[in-house]
C-alpha cells in the first residue's frame, strides 16, 4: 500500500480517538491535566513520517519516532501507540492477502538490532512506572535473554507486550469483533466508548498496574466492569462515562493501555472499512 496512504489513515486514527469519551485518558470532553491536544495531535503527525517510511528497519522507525515526540514534547504521548501499531502498518505496507498470517511471521522475525532499537526507544521515552520493575526481562539491566524471550516475558503483566507474542490475540479476537459488531448497532463514537470500557474491563491496565501496582489496576477494572453493565447501546452514556472519569482523574489514574489498544483497533477497522478486505 502507499506509505502516503497510510500516513494519512493512521493520523486520522490518532485524531479521531481525542474525540472519544475515554474515562481515565484525554480527550476532548475532559483532558488529562498537564497535556495538551495538540500535543497529542503533534506527537501522532510526528510519528506518522517514521511509522510509514519503509526506507527505515522496523527499529528505527520506532525509535525515531520516539525520540522526535519526546524532544518535540518533552514527555510521552504516544509510546504505547507507536510500539502497537508498528507492526500493523509495516506489514499493511505489503498488502493486506492473509494479513493475520504475515503479521505472525514478521512479529517472529523481529531481529535482535530492531528489538535493541525498541528497547532503546523504550529507556529513552520511560512510559509511568516502567522504572518499578525490577525482574528478569529489565530493559534497564544489560541481559542475555534476546528480544523475544524478554517480550515474553513481559507478556506477563505487559498487554503490548503481549501483543508482540500472540499475534494481537486481544485486539483480534476479542476487540475488533466487538467494535464491528457494535457499529452496526449504534454510532462509531459510542462503538468506540463501548471498546474502551470492553478493555478497560477485560484485563488490568498495564500502565495503572506498573505506576500504581495491582490493588489499583485491580479496583479500576471493577469498575469497568461495573460500568460495563449499565451502558447502553442506543443511548448517550456520557453521565455514566463521566463518574468513572472524575473518580480517575481525582486519583490521576490514567488506563493508557487500554487508549493505546483502542487506537490500535480503530487503525485496522479503519483500512478494514476502506479497503474491503478479510484477515
Amino acid at each position: 500500500m502507499n506509505s502516503q496512504i497510510l500516513k494519512k489513515i493512521y493520523y486520522q486514527t490518532c485524531c479521531y480517538e481525542l474525540k472519544v469519551f475515554k474515562p481515565g485518558n484525554h480527550s476532548i470532553y475532559s483532558k488529562i491535566y498537564g497535556m495538551n491536544e495538540l500535543k497529542f495531535k503533534y506527537a501522532a503527525k510526528i510519528s506518522s513520517n517514521f511509522l510509514a517510511n519503509k526506507k527505515l528497519s522496523f527499529g528505527e522507525s520506532i525509535f525515531l519516532s520516539a525520540k522526535k515526540c519526546k524532544i518535540a514534547l518533552n514527555s510521552n504521548y504516544n509510546l504505547g501507540i507507536i510500539i502497537l501499531c508498528a507492526p500493523i502498518l509495516r506489514v499493511f505496507s505489503d498488502g493486506f492477502k492473509n494479513f493475520k498470517q504475515r503479521l505472525n511471521y514478521f512479529l517472529n522475525s523481529i531481529s535482535e538490532k530492531d528489538g535493541e532499537q525498541i528497547f532503546n526507544a523504550i529507556k529513552l521515552v520511560e512510559p509511568g512506572g516502567i522504572k518499578n520493575y525490577k525482574g528478569a526481562g529489565n530493559v534497564f539491566v544489560s541481559s542475555k535473554l534476546n528480544f523475544n524471550e524478554i517480550m515474553r516475558i513481559g507478556s506477563n503483566w505487559d498487554r503490548i507486550s503481549k501483543c508482540y507474542i500472540d499475534n494481537y490475540k486481544e485486539i483480534f479476537d476479542f476487540g475488533l469483533p466487538l467494535l464491528e459488531s457494535t457499529k452496526q448497532k449504534t454510532s462509531q463514537e459510542i462503538a468506540t466508548e463501548i471498546l474502551y470500557i470492553n478493555y478497560l474491563s477485560n484485563s488490568l491496565d498495564s500502565h495503572l498496574k506498573r505506576k500504581f501496582g495491582k490493588e489499583k489496576a485491580q479496583i479500576v477494572m471493577k469498575k469497568a466492569q461495573i460500568l460495563k453493565k449499565k451502558i447502553k447501546i442506543l443511548k448517550n452514556n456520557r453521565i455514566l462515562l463521566k463518574d468513572l472519569d472524575r473518580y480517575l482523574k481525582k486519583f490521576h489514574l490514567n488506563p493508557g493501555t487500554c487508549a493505546d489498544l483502542t487506537v490500535t483497533t480503530l487503525l485496522i477497522d479503519k483500512i478494514r472499512d476502506i479497503f474491503k478486505f478479510s484477515l
